[in-house]
């Protein structure tokens, strides 16, 4: 079949690729010699190396940096311990025993509206807000009453009374009365102390965490009770082993004493 009237771009396919390009043939180069490390020792300087930087990642520097001012507060804290003394304190006059001890106060709560709603318990000597260096209230407050009856009504019931919007607790005055007491400034007081409410990964992570144990709990039980059953199968198997050996033990004595009956019977009739 000849190629002839076929189209040039169908034509163009068939036709022969062109010759191979000529290349010298490819010479052999010197290899380089190779030598050791022996010529050049004369060129290493004989001094010590360097001592080695040490590297820092960014983790560890926030955790160092962490600790220090952990430590330095509890350097600060500790001395600050061993000033502490209530009994000098200037600002804390009148009788401990019947004073009480208000937290938890709105800020906007006055001394005239703290005295106001205590005063239902009793006669109320003094009302001392407690404020900061810039003269903002810190929230809590010291009730000195005229009688302790009145002090113990109040310490009774006024815990957990609201005055503006805020439920307050009440507690009696421990700086003065109880011996070793620390505010919760110096690492003292009651209770748990301010804890915030957990992010949504923590209560997850938290979440996670008690279905973990709950779930190790009940495979560790699960594994006990298996244990456990166990131990009363061999308990018994062992039990029926030895009440077989004792049938065996008294079948063998049975056998016996007939044979030496047959014996002295057989004996006696010679």
């Amino acid at each position: 079949m000849s190629a002839q009237g076929l189209p040039a771009h169908i034509l163009a396919l068939f036709t022969p690729r062109p010759p191979p390009q000529h290349l010298p043939p490819q010479v052999a180069k010197k290899g380089v010699r190779l030598a050791g490390c022996a010529d050049f020792v004369e060129y290493i300087s004989s001094e010590p190396n360097p001592e080695r930087e040490p590297w820092e990642s960014p983790l560890e520097r926030k955790a160092r940096r962490h600790a220090e001012k952990l430590q330095a507060h509890k350097d600060t804290q500790k001395e600050t311990i061993a000033k502490y003394d209530p009994h000098k304190d200037s600002n804390a006059s009148g009788d401990p025993f019947k004073t009480l001890f208000v937290g938890r106060i709105s800020y906007d709560t006055t001394e005239k509206k703290l005295k106001r709603e205590f005063e239902v318990f009793g006669s109320i000597n003094k009302v001392r807000m407690v404020y900061d260096t810039k003269g903002k209230p810190r929230g809590y407050a010291f009730i000195e009453f005229e009688h302790e009856r009145d002090l113990k009504n109040a310490y009774k019931q006024g815990d957990g009374k609201k005055i503006d919007g805020r439920r307050v607790m009440v507690d009696v005055e421990r700086g003065r009365t109880v011996e070793g007491w620390l505010p919760r400034r110096l690492g003292g007081g009651r209770g748990p102390g301010r804890q915030g409410k957990p992010s949504k990964k923590k209560q997850k992570k938290l979440a996670e965490a008690t279905d973990k144990a709950i779930e190790r709990e009940k495979a560790e039980a699960k594994s006990d009770k298996k244990r456990d059953d166990k131990k009363k199968d061999d308990r018994k198997d062992d039990k029926k082993e030895k009440e077989k050996e004792k049938e065996k033990a008294k079948y063998k004595k049975k056998n016996k004493s007939k044979d030496s009956s047959d014996c002295s019977s057989s004996s006696d009739a010679e």
